[in-house]
């Protein structure tokens, strides 16, 4: 049976060396931030110029609620949906990037197998670096999204347009599709750290992580669908499905015996 307290003090030791080292922070908290801010200028942008061409996008035309729209909301509804898919990739590159750090660097250290000898678990363990590197993660991703939505209302040309970008599919993905993009980027992260002994080489699982976002990109860009709620959903149950499977097999990798054994 799991003990809550030990996994709380796990957490608490990761997030004060997460703290301790600077310039790792900085590298997982400015770039994310600049995303709203990027996408929001841009938005800004289409919502001053009128081209004709927008009209001809296929997102634009699969979509019946954007057909009573003008060209420069058209243009900001279709660049807003398509940057807001992309708030999907913070969820496994900042988690990715401190799980790596943190197995690795352990690793690296030979601090595991202190740690292994102490009063915890391997499930403890697990599980305490796990939510140490998806809660900050989502966190900040949540974050990102309410400044993109408050940022949204300001540069909108029409007031209709942060309800058709931040429609129910998008907030449904947000909310469940995150943390479980979160958790299958954390339990890759744990197995391909058995095999290296370098952070940015475990960083580079999230390159693969990346193509089922971009699938929701492109697909939603190119009119194949438009991302309601059913969507979202469907999305998320793949999503799940996946991330049991990476986590059974993270938790087969992350054994005791193999991390003395193997991990060197």
């Amino acid at each position: 049976m799991l003990n809550w307290e030990r996994v709380t003090v796990l957490i608490g030791k990761e997030w004060l060396e997460l703290r301790r080292s600077r310039g790792l922070l900085l590298s997982i908290c400015l770039p994310p931030l600049l995303l709203p801010i990027l996408a929001l200028g841009l938005i800004f942008a289409m919502g001053l110029v009128s081209d004709p061409d927008t009209a001809d996008i296929p997102a634009a035309a699969i979509d019946p609620a954007l057909a009573t729209l003008g060209l420069e909301a058209l243009a900001q509804v279709i660049f807003g949906r398509q940057f807001a898919v992309l708030f999907l990739l913070l969820p496994m590159v900042i988690p990715n990037v401190l799980a790596s750090y943190s197995i690795v660097g352990e690793k690296n250290r030979r601090t595991l197998e202190p740690l292994l000898a102490a009063p915890i678990s391997v499930g403890e363990l697990l599980l305490g670096k796990v939510l140490a590197a998806i809660i900050p993660g989502i966190a900040l991703t949540w974050l990102c999204a309410v400044i993109f939505a408050a940022g949204l209302a300001l540069v909108a040309i029409d007031p209709v347009v942060p309800r058709l970008v931040l429609h129910p599919g998008w907030l449904a993905l947000l909310l469940l599709a995150s943390p479980l993009l979160a958790l299958i980027a954390v339990a890759l992260t744990v197995m391909v750290s058995a095999r290296v002994s370098d952070p940015r080489s475990a960083q580079q699982i999230a390159g693969v992580l990346i193509v089922p976002v971009m699938l929701l990109f492109f697909g939603q860009m190119l009119g194949l669908f438009v991302l309601d709620p059913a969507v979202a959903l469907l999305f998320s149950l793949v999503l799940a499905v996946v991330a049991v499977g990476s986590l059974w097999l993270a938790t087969r990798v992350f054994q005791r015996e193999t991390i003395l054994t193997r991990w060197r």
